[in-house]
């Protein structure tokens, strides 16, 4: 009974291909969807030297 954690770029039509719809339709209904919409902070350029 953790609480877990589940991170995909995919839209909700893409998982249920990826997945299954069955899969799908049960993280759709278990979950909580939390969009992250912030700049990528991976893609940061490195400070001049």
């Amino acid at each position: 009974m953790l609480p877990t954690l589940i991170t995909t770029n995919l839209p909700m039509e893409q998982l249920r291909v990826t997945l299954g719809d069955r899969v799908a339709s049960r993280l759709a209904e278990m979950t909580e969807r939390v969009i992250l919409d912030g700049p990528d902070r991976r893609r940061r350029t490195a400070p001049a030297a």
